[in-house]
C-alpha cells in the first residue's frame, strides 16, 4: 500500500485494503455500523470525529464504486493522466492510461488476483507473457493512485498499525492531532514505509500528511497537503495536494456500480 512520488509518474507503475462484502449490513443505509474501535483509544477518538465529518451515516461502508483521474502536472508538458474505477465489495478494478506514443492501455482486474485479469492496447486485447507485466503494472497504479486518494479512510485496514503521537502546534497556531500508520510485512507494495496523518483539530479533517521512506527515517521523505475537501455521494474527498505535482479531477462516488463501469473497451 506504501508508495512514494517517485513513482507517481510512471504509466502504470497503484495501498488499498480488502473490500467490503457486498451482503454487508453496511450496505443497508438505514444500518449504522458501530465506530471502529482500535487498540490506541486516542486513534479511536480522532477517527470517529474524522470519520463523523468526511463520512457521516456510515458513509465510508456504503461508497461501493469510485471512480476518478490521477493528474500529474509536468512543467512545459500536458499532464499525465491515469483513470480509475473500482468497486470496492466485488474487489475489481480498472486502469487506463496512454503512454508517450499516444496507445491507450486499459486494465480490468480483480485486485486479490491482477494476474487473472485482461489488458487491451488500442482496444486490442493483449494476453500471454505481453499482458503480465502490463497487469501488474497496472496493478501497481491502483494501489499507488487510491492511497493518495483514500488514506484517511484506510486507518483500520488489515495490517496497519495506528498510533497516537500526540497534539501538535503549527508555526501558525493552528493545533494538529497527529497519528502514526505503519505496516505489517507483506502489507501492500513497500510495507516499510509510513505516516504521520494531521488532523484538524478544528475542522476534524486530514489536511497534511509526512511521509517516511523506513521505520528509521527521522525526517519526512514528503510533507504534502491535503486540500479542496468535498462531497461526492456518501463521503468527503481532498481532491488537492499543496506541496506536490499531483491533483485529482473527475471524482465520482456511487453506492451502486454504473452499468457498464467495466465492460471491456470498443476496438478503435
Amino acid at each position: 500500500m506504501r508508495t512514494h512520488l517517485a513513482v507517481a509518474v510512471s504509466l502504470f507503475a497503484v495501498a488499498c485494503g480488502p473490500a467490503g462484502p457486498a451482503d454487508d449490513p453496511a450496505s443497508d443505509p438505514t444500518v449504522v455500523a458501530p465506530h471502529h474501535v482500535f487498540p490506541d483509544a486516542e486513534v479511536t477518538r480522532v477517527w470517529n470525529d474524522m470519520m463523523g465529518v468526511i463520512a457521516p451515516d456510515n458513509g465510508w461502508e456504503r461508497a461501493r464504486y469510485i471512480e476518478f483521474e490521477w493528474v500529474v502536472g509536468r512543467e512545459g508538458q500536458p499532464p499525465s493522466i491515469r483513470r480509475h474505477r473500482w468497486d470496492r465489495w466485488d474487489g475489481v478494478a480498472r486502469v487506463e492510461g496512454s503512454n508517450a506514443e499516444g496507445a491507450v492501455q486499459v486494465a480490468i482486474f480483480p485486485t486479490a488476483d491482477p494476474t487473472a485479469g485482461r489488458v487491451w492496447v488500442d482496444g486490442v486485447e493483449v494476453t500471454g507473457e505481453e499482458a503480465a507485466p502490463r497487469l501488474e503494472g497496472a496493478h501497481r497504479s491502483h494501489i499507488n493512485d487510491t492511497y493518495w486518494l483514500l488514506m484517511p479512510f484506510k486507518w483500520n485496514d488489515e495490517g496497519v498499525t495506528a498510533r497516537y503521537v500526540g497534539e501538535q502546534t503549527d508555526e501558525g497556531g493552528q493545533r494538529w492531532d497527529v497519528v502514526e500508520l505503519s505496516f505489517d510485512e507483506g502489507v501492500g507494495l513497500t510495507p516499510q514505509n509510513r505516516y504521520h496523518a494531521f488532523v484538524n483539530v478544528d475542522t476534524r479533517r486530514m489536511e497534511r500528511w509526512n511521509f517516511f521512506r523506513s521505520a528509521e527515517s527521522t525526517e519526512a521523505d514528503i510533507d504534502t497537503g491535503w486540500a479542496d475537501w468535498n462531497r461526492y455521494g456518501p463521503i468527503e474527498i481532498s481532491t488537492s495536494r499543496p506541496g506536490s505535482s499531483i491533483g485529482f479531477e473527475g471524482v465520482r462516488v456511487e453506492t451502486e456500480v454504473p452499468a457498464g463501469a467495466f465492460d471491456p473497451p470498443s476496438p478503435e
